[in-house]
């Protein structure tokens, strides 16, 4: 596994960007701090992202959606690639159709297999998780995100 320096995850969670909140505040009823911690969670999201695997689970919809409005930012998300990851573009891959295709004919011939396979990855985040950003952040991710931001619960939150 690719093992991450923690003075890189420091220094992402300096980044700042006001255009990124303010168009995340008229997107959701929250209050401006609940929009912040959002922001950094997603910072500390994309530090762990760089590690093959790392995936963005259903629970996690709401790094999700910042991340999306981060990347509308095209130039400024170029220069926080750059100076953050090295790269000229730091990639947000989602599930490829095949991908998609493959999990539900899985589901569908072997639903314990597919569940225990599923489960595995999801292992995996949540050991890189904790590895890298501490029980606090696994607690947070996948307790409170999980049933404040739930699919239901960001429908009703949009403006």
């Amino acid at each position: 596994m690719k093992k991450l320096d923690k003075k890189q995850l420091a220094n992402i969670l300096q980044f700042r960007n006001e255009d990124i909140i303010s168009r995340f505040n008229d997107m959701y009823r929250l209050e401006a701090e609940e929009v912040q911690d959002i922001f950094n969670e997603t910072l500390k999201f994309l530090f762990i992202s760089q590690i093959p695997g790392v995936f963005i689970p259903d629970d996690l919809l709401i790094i999700d959606e910042m991340w999306h409005n981060m990347i509308l930012f095209t130039p400024q998300y170029h220069e926080f690639s750059k100076e953050y990851f090295n790269t000229s573009y730091f990639h947000h891959v989602p599930a490829s159709k095949k991908e998609k295709e493959d999990r539900k004919r899985n589901m569908m011939k072997n639903p314990e297999k597919a569940k225990q396979e599923y489960l595995k990855k999801l292992e995996f985040l949540l050991s890189v998780t904790y590895d890298y950003l501490g029980e606090k952040t696994v607690e947070k991710w996948f307790r409170q995100y999980a049933s404040q931001y739930s699919k239901e619960q960001l429908k009703a939150l949009r403006k």
